[in-house]
């Protein structure tokens, strides 16, 4: 049997709509045939994704006093532990497996506060080969990376914030930090090659339709 094909969609910021084109395109993708298994992550509410929870919380410092070898080291218990007891063996049987976040969202966010570039990349390289290589897990075979200004993404995600009463972990907590995430998230996306879409037209969002149809032809082609 055939291994499948791992898809990740990744953001920018939250606020760029990767929830909603996540779905759209599991719906188009089984449309088209395929058998898909999804999955969010981080894992909340399971054994795996503790951890993670606890740190978001705060409960172990802040991004800003804790090594993010250290940061990455709890989300990457998540992924492991998931993606060898839930996901690998749909994955080996030739389903498609698509992805909200994954290894991509530690190393945006964990190599955010890096601002040596030789030392951001050294921190990717291990990400990448600690997970891929030692953990096991797989490596996507495509990342679609959504992006839109910053200015336009922080307004659409500080408004829906107040109008659903969301409260905030530690990173959305921190603009100056969001702000880096940002900038890491479009400088890592360039560095590992990621299909990049541009989710806006001039001040605006472009329409959600357009944005699905452009990743959807994207993927079908690959």
């Amino acid at each position: 049997m055939n291994q499948g094909r791992l898809i990740v969609i990744e953001g920018a910021c939250d606020g760029v709509g990767k929830t909603t084109q996540f779905r759209l395109l599991k719906e188009n993708l089984i449309k088209d045939g395929e058998q898909v298994i999804t999955h969010h992550f981080p894992t909340y509410g399971t054994k795996q994704g503790a951890l993670v929870e606890e740190y978001l919380r705060g409960s172990y410092g802040t991004i800003h006093n804790l090594s993010p070898y250290f940061i990455n080291s709890l989300y990457a218990v998540d992924r492991a532990v998931t993606w060898h007891t839930e996901l690998a063996s749909e994955y080996q049987q030739g389903k498609t497996v698509l992805l909200d976040r994954y290894t991509t969202s530690s190393i945006i966010y964990q190599s955010a506060e890096i601002d040596n570039r030789r030392e951001k990349e050294d921190f990717i390289h291990y990400v990448t080969d600690y997970e891929y290589h030692k953990n096991g897990i797989a490596s996507p075979d495509e990342t679609i990376f959504l992006w839109a200004p910053y200015d336009l993404i922080t307004e659409i995600r500080n408004k829906r914030t107040a109008n659903e009463g969301i409260s905030k972990d530690i990173h959305e907590r921190d603009d100056e930090f969001m702000r880096k995430v940002y900038d890491s998230a479009m400088y890592v996306a360039d560095y590992l090659s990621w299909h990049k879409v541009q989710c806006n037209d001039g001040a605006k969002m472009r329409p959600i339709e357009d944005i699905q149809e452009e990743i959807h032809q994207y993927v079908k082609k690959k």
